[in-house]
């Protein structure tokens, strides 16, 4: 019976052979190398970005909180309910010289016999949205109001104003938000606009309930 044979292989070929698994690996080396030089600041832009975003929502929340206590009365102008706005407001600076601004506002719509009863004549801001309170929580030169920005010499201690003043002073209009809502006789809109300067924003177009701006976003809640 004939036995098979084998030719041992040849040193060349085995040296070729250790030749081209070491290329292979140094290849499959290089090509890691590649994906990786990618996919880390990928996987870092990702979860900052997920953080920037969650601190958006977080900021919005915070304006909406702080909104319907102000629409169900909480003066603001008290240290306890400032010092409750701050522990709502973790993460954020509402300091004088901190990254974040809470505008507040009261907005009434005159009407003829809202002048009749104050016994205001001229009624120079009948039938326009007039501001009639005033305060302000945070970082005032960060951001102003959307709707404008009452003098503050038409303010008293309490940000208040008078009917005599808003009902003539066209200053205290407030400018454009009859185009948000519409104010039957005697309504009273209870507004709180927030600003919270974050400039990894500035990426984001007006999502959420807010809109955002360069560098930060802005949002507002009405009661």
């Amino acid at each position: 019976m004939a036995h098979p044979h084998f030719d041992p292989p040849k040193t060349g070929d085995r040296m070729a052979s250790r030749r081209r698994s070491k290329g292979q690996r140094g290849s499959t080396a290089i090509e890691f190398a590649l994906v990786m030089i990618c996919l880390i600041p990928l996987f870092f832009g990702t979860v900052a970005m997920g953080v920037t975003i969650g601190r958006a929502q977080e900021a919005i929340q915070v304006t909406r909180d702080v909104g319907h206590m102000y629409g169900e009365g909480v003066d603001f102008t008290s240290q306890s309910a400032q010092q409750l706005v701050t522990q709502l407001a973790q993460g954020f600076d509402l300091s004088g010289t901190g990254d974040s601004v809470l505008i507040f506002s009261h907005i009434t719509t005159v009407f003829q016999a809202d002048c009749t009863a104050a016994s205001v004549n001229p009624c120079t801001n009948l039938g326009l949205p007039v501001f009639t309170q005033r305060l302000t929580i945070g970082n005032t030169a960060l951001k102003t109001s959307a709707f404008g920005t009452p003098g503050a010499g038409y303010l008293d201690s309490s940000g208040n104003i008078t009917a005599q003043n808003y009902m003539q002073q066209s200053s205290l209009v407030a400018n454009g938000f009859g185009s948000v809502i519409t104010q039957s006789d005697g309504d009273v809109a209870y507004l709180v606009e927030g600003y919270f300067n974050m400039p990894d924003l500035s990426f984001l177009s007006s999502g959420f309930s807010g809109s955002s701006a360069a560098g930060g976003i802005y949002a507002r809640a009405i009661f």
